[in-house]
């Protein structure tokens, strides 16, 4: 391991490992956070929880007057992303909000001029694959902080997207079998057993196809609900013969019989001999 390396900065003493790169630099943390003012243990917990910054932390030795002492390291181009997850209007310390200010604004150039200053001034000398390092670690430096926001928002996303309820309103991609029943002018009478029905073929039509990501449960109501671009195949398949069958049904209950045709007997009296006749 290459010597330790003690920075003065605002009266903290910044400990970091030299490195031949930016990304081989390291730089111990606590140090830093106890220098401005803030809690230790809040800020470790941060980088842990970060997607980027958790990646790069290691663990370094550092020689103290108890003996050697492990501490939390994030490599130098990481530094600014870190910096910049501290929200100042959030600390209502006055003292330690500048710090933290001047510390964003300061520390990683500090940092970085520091290991790095004299080997860009001498650019000349340098070889292109030295030469294109620095500046790969400049510019990755510069857009650390961009990435490390963009991949807090994805993963907030995500963790959004993994407890999302459809039917809280978040979206119309997913509706419940009702809602395709009412929209094909289903009548509301006997209309609740068809939208069971419905549903059920539904779910195991799409699952026997390997559709599983067209269903979702609703928290909400407990029943499922089907994407909308699922549903149509569905009914050209075997939706569209049920709903028929429901509407035919329908007819046939609702409709009055008409009565059988009485057929009248004429009013023929029997017949009778006259006088006449028998004579």
């Amino acid at each position: 391991m290459s010597a330790l390396t003690t920075i003065d900065f605002n009266g903290a003493k910044l400990i970091a490992i030299p490195g031949d790169r930016p990304e081989t630099t390291l730089v111990a943390m606590k140090p830093i956070v106890e220098g401005i003012g803030l809690d230790w243990s809040s800020q470790l917990k941060k980088i842990k929880s970060n997607p980027v910054l958790s990646k790069g932390m290691v663990e370094i030795t550092i020689p103290s007057a108890g003996g050697e002492q492990v501490m939390q390291a994030l490599p130098l181009n990481r530094i600014h992303g870190w910096l910049m997850t501290i929200h100042p209007g959030k600390i209502s310390n006055l003292t330690v909000r500048a710090r933290v200010v001047k510390t964003q604004t300061e520390a990683a150039d500090v940092l970085f001029n520091h290991f790095f200053g004299k080997a860009i001034a001498s650019g000349a000398h340098l070889t292109a694959r030295e030469t294109g390092g620095i500046t790969k670690a400049v510019v990755n430096k510069a857009i650390a902080p961009v990435v490390a926001r963009v991949e807090a928002l994805a993963v907030q996303l995500q963790q959004i997207t993994a407890s999302y309820d459809p039917s809280a309103g978040f979206s119309a991609d997913f509706r419940p079998m009702l809602a395709y029943i009412e929209k094909m002018g289903v009548p509301p009478k006997a209309r609740r057993a068809l939208v069971s029905a419905a549903s059920r073929r539904c779910r195991m039509w799409l699952f026997h196809r390997g559709r599983y990501d067209m269903v979702r449960p609703s928290r909400e109501t407990g029943r499922h609900l089907f994407h909308v671009s699922a549903v149509p195949d569905w009914m050209q398949a075997e939706g569209n013969r049920m709903v028929r069958d429901h509407m035919d049904r329908l007819i046939g209950q609702t409709s009055i019989p008409l009565p059988k045709p009485v057929r009248h007997k004429e009013n023929v009296r029997p017949f009778a001999r006259t006088p006449e006749a028998v004579s």
